[in-house]
């Protein structure tokens, strides 16, 4: 299988990241649901308002994620990119988020006021078919 194929497949199948962060050099992963949408090759995900995530991008929007695999062992990697508040809202990405994840409807219906929408534009990624290899994929 071609692998930009299969690197679309993991983005649409993997439904969970760790989102690496760092400031004043003291790093800090969290794990977050996210949504790719390949024509527009941006990683979205939430944020509740205020929280210390929203803090530390405010401080140093420099970030790397990885994708956590689901079904088999492929995952993406991506470091060293930038992460921005969307133009859009939660509710623009209602209906993927909930496609991809069923429970998301009723969670952005009753908490969609108090969260942001974040997004990661990617360019080029780390794509590991299976822990042993990896090919860089420019997007």
């Amino acid at each position: 299988m071609d692998k930009r194929k299969e690197f679309e497949k993991t983005m649409a199948e993997a439904t969970t990241m760790a989102l690496a962060t760092s400031i004043d050099n003291i790093p800090n992963v969290r794990i977050l649901n996210f949504i790719y949408s390949s024509d527009e090759k941006i990683l979205y995900f939430q944020s509740k308002k205020g929280d210390q995530k929203e803090k530390e991008f405010t401080k140093n929007n420099i970030v790397a994620f990885t994708t956590i695999p689901t079904n088999g062992l492929s995952y993406v990697r991506v470091y060293d990119t930038i992460v921005k508040k969307s133009e859009k809202t939660i509710f623009d990405v209602k209906d993927t988020f909930s496609e991809k994840m069923p429970f998301y409807k009723e969670f952005i219906e009753q908490n969609g006021n108090t969260m942001d929408l974040y997004e990661i534009h990617l360019s080029k990624i780390l794509f590991f078919p299976n822990p042993d290899e990896y090919e860089i994929i420019e997007l």
